[in-house]
């Protein structure tokens, strides 16, 4: 077996130093096994981006460049399925192939001491443990990192603590200045109508501890932004850790509130154009009284549509710092070795229905519905679309399969490998969703290309034909004609929910 330490003097003297002509024929096939030998896997991620803010997806306005290359150099899943609409599940989810109902984490994790722990079997945990170098940078929300031995290298240097020192040197005279006609409030410039709700949702009683009203142009520029920071400590661990094998996770929380963003991202969306949901208007009973409603209907539509200038903005500049990342993996040399893959935890309603925001007891397209790229040249065809459904849940065992490693029994996904390297036909096997494990709180989700089902704990169902109706506005499953669609997809989630040892089961409807 060839040692990390050989293998990297091998690689640098066969990449290079001396010509690979005048290296000795063993010397020469070692150093072609070692370079066989070596595996990468950089995780960007992002919170909340919703599945159609991507040039790649279609939308005629958002600047992805990034993505759009990422996309046309490796495979784009067009029917990616959140495990749950909200973060710390569906994370949960990513990391240990399980659904949110086995891992136990059915909501977001706000407690550092609650999470995920070492025994847990993780991706990384097990990389770590063959030997791969393992780093996770930016939003976790699952615990402590510290707690995980395959996380705590680095810990300082990537901590929000070093971010801070960095910040506390920075010059202030390269912050952005507040423009005529702005309101300006703590590094936020707020156009007058935004500056009023902002004013007004601080004293709503009924709200998330997290200020969702923060919308508007951020004073601090790019470069000196917490993402940009990450994406340049990025790149010093793909450059710092080049010669062995890596597994780095680049999260950040953008597109998700505080919804502010500087120029020149923030100017570079007009309110006027940016796509506005056609279901604007449709506003189901059963969602009126939630955050997302209740602010969707206190904005109106001027003030949806200077969110959704931030959003985009947001969405833009993060773009912007995967393009060094992924620009700094080609300059070492190690794009054809690493295997990248981008993706979000959930989506956001984007004005859909009324609503902004993700915190919907819902199914809709717009939150469970996630961007999902995975390039990796030895294998993935270029330009690859796949139509099948993936879970958050087929992460984990996907990666553990391109590393060559066994996925372990208890997992709950199955690795895409085959769809990505052209070796299984796309199919339209269910996509499934979920919220919560205790019934009547809890729901569920069954989704194929043509038709989305929920059953939620109230009672109350939803069957949308997504063919004929893409905007969910007609409900049919009270209608007489669709009872035999509504008796399948029934059965079918059933099924689904037995294979997985979900203890909704027991209390959920049989019909």
């Amino acid at each position: 077996m060839v040692t990390r330490s050989t293998r990297r003097e091998f690689i640098k003297t066969a990449g290079g130093f001396v010509s690979a002509v005048a290296l000795a024929p063993e010397l020469l096939r070692v150093a072609e096994a070692a370079e066989k030998d070596r595996f990468n896997i950089l995780f960007l991620m992002t919170d909340q981006q919703n599945h159609y803010v991507m040039g790649c997806s279609g939308n005629p306005v958002v600047k992805t460049p990034t993505l759009d290359k990422l996309a046309g150099e490796g495979a784009r899943f067009t029917n990616a399925i959140c495990a749950t609409p909200f973060c710390s599940p569906t994370r949960a989810s990513w990391v240990t192939g399980l659904w949110p109902h086995s891992h136990g984490i059915v909501f977001n994790v706000n407690d550092e001491k609650k999470g995920l722990h070492d025994k847990d079997t993780l991706t990384e945990q097990i990389l770590f443990d063959k030997g791969y170098e393992t780093f996770q940078m930016g939003k976790w929300h699952l615990g402590e990192t510290a707690r995980l031995r395959c996380y705590r290298k680095e810990q300082e240097t990537l901590s929000p603590t070093a971010y801070n020192r960095f910040l506390k040197s920075t010059p202030r005279d390269k912050w952005h200045r507040p423009r005529e006609g702005e309101v300006e409030i703590e590094e936020v410039c707020y156009t007058p109508e935004m500056a009023e709700f902002h004013n007004v949702w601080k004293d709503e009683k009924r709200r998330s501890p997290q200020d969702l009203s923060m919308i508007g142009r951020f004073l601090r520029p790019p470069e000196y932004n917490y993402e940009s920071w990450l994406a340049d400590r990025c790149v010093d661990l793909i450059r710092k850790y080049r010669d062995g094998n890596f597994m780095i996770t680049w999260s950040v929380s953008p597109p998700h509130a505080h919804w502010i963003v500087p120029d020149p991202y923030y100017s570079m969306y007009d309110p006027e154009n940016v796509p506005f949901p056609s279901n604007w208007t449709h506003r189901p009973e059963a969602y009126q009284g939630t955050q997302p409603a209740r602010m969707g209907k206190l904005m109106g539509e001027k003030r949806v549509r200077e969110f959704l200038r931030c959003y985009y903005g947001q969405v833009t500049m993060m773009d912007w710092c995967m393009g060094r990342i992924l620009d700094a993996l080609s300059k070492e040399g190690l794009e054809q070795n690493t295997l990248v893959i981008f993706t979000s935890d959930h989506g956001d309603m984007q004005g859909a229905h009324g609503m902004i925001g993700k915190s919907v007891p819902a199914y809709y397209e717009e939150i469970v519905r996630v961007p999902l790229i995975i390039r990796y040249p030895r294998s993935i065809k270029a330009g690859t679309i796949i139509n099948t459904h993936a879970h958050s849940v087929d992460i984990m065992p996907t990666l553990l399969d391109y590393a060559g490693l066994p996925i372990p029994e208890e997992v709950q996904g199955v690795s895409l490998r085959p769809l990505l390297d052209g070796k299984a036909s796309d199919d339209d096997r269910p996509g499934f969703c979920e919220r919560g494990k205790l019934w009547p709180r809890a729901s569920r989700m069954i989704r194929t290309r043509r038709r989305k089902y929920a059953v939620h704990g109230n009672k109350r169902r939803e069957l949308f034909d997504l063919e004929n109706d893409p905007h969910e506005v007609k409900n049919l499953s009270g209608s007489s004609t669709h009872q035999s669609r509504v008796a399948d997809l029934h059965k079918k989630l059933r099924r689904h929910m037995k294979e997985t040892t979900d203890p909704v089961l027991d209390k959920f409807p049989k019909t």
